[in-house]
């Protein structure tokens, strides 16, 4: 945790309501482009599996961190306007969208986005498995190497041919990440993926709807929903 992080919520811990019977540390949200300017409440969370309801079924995505990052509840009273399906990153210095007809530049990163064929959704399935053909994948490479491929389930992306992907290429410390999340509609959940320089995962998580605020911080994200609630991660470079 940066030591700014730590002065504020120590300021918090000292400041009204650090009597939290639940122990719950009061921290404020640094130098957000949301513009918050009171304490919001901060806990750590453990490493969950998000139940994803699609079309009455349901399919879970357990979530994934690396020993690099730190994942924090946040709860702030802040409304915010609903945000746009396909401009989830676009407070980030450095954002694309790729709609899958051709790869997008981030930089040194090049993102592609493979869309499945979703019209052969309607042919058999045996033993209950997914056509690979039904499944849509993120490929990056960086400076013409070949770092990652990624697949994302229809349950993220939806069936509509106009779906999208985003990606954002984060810098924390003296590394280099990129981010990525795909949703087909603000109601669907939403495929949230962040990948280190040399393509290996950092952390992976499905939300529960699109309806989020992504935010760029100098050590790692913040994701608010409409409610205030959300997460901040906190990223520890390796090196």
């Amino acid at each position: 945790m940066s030591l700014q992080s730590k002065r504020f919520i120590a300021f918090c811990k000292t400041g009204p309501g650090a009597s939290s019977r639940a122990g719950v540390a009061l921290g404020m949200v640094i130098g957000v482009a949301m513009g918050l300017a009171a304490c919001s409440t901060t806990m750590p969370v453990q490493p969950t599996q998000a139940g994803l309801g699609n079309d009455g079924g349901e399919a879970v995505l357990t979530e994934y961190r690396s020993n690099q990052v730190e994942v924090m509840v946040v709860r702030q009273q802040y409304v915010w306007r609903l945000p746009d399906a396909n401009q989830h990153l676009a407070q980030f210095a450095h954002h694309i969208q790729v709609d899958g007809s051709a790869p997008a530049r981030l930089q040194e990163f090049v993102v592609t986005y493979r869309k499945s064929q979703h019209q052969q959704r309607s042919m058999p399935v045996d033993s209950g498995v997914m056509s690979a053909s039904l499944i849509d994948e993120v490929q990056i490479s960086k400076n013409g190497q070949f770092l990652l491929r990624e697949s994302i389930s229809p349950v993220f992306t939806g069936e509509q041919s106009y779906r999208r992907l985003e990606a954002a290429k984060l810098r924390v410390g003296d590394e280099t990440y990129v981010l990525t999340v795909a949703n087909g509609f603000l109601h669907r959940p939403m495929w949230l993926a962040i990948f280190a320089a040399d393509g290996s995962p950092v952390y992976r998580i499905g939300l529960p709807h699109g309806h989020w605020q992504l935010t760029e911080h100098a050590d790692g994200i913040s994701m608010v929903d409409t409610s205030g609630s959300g997460r901040r991660l906190l990223i520890r470079p390796e090196h």
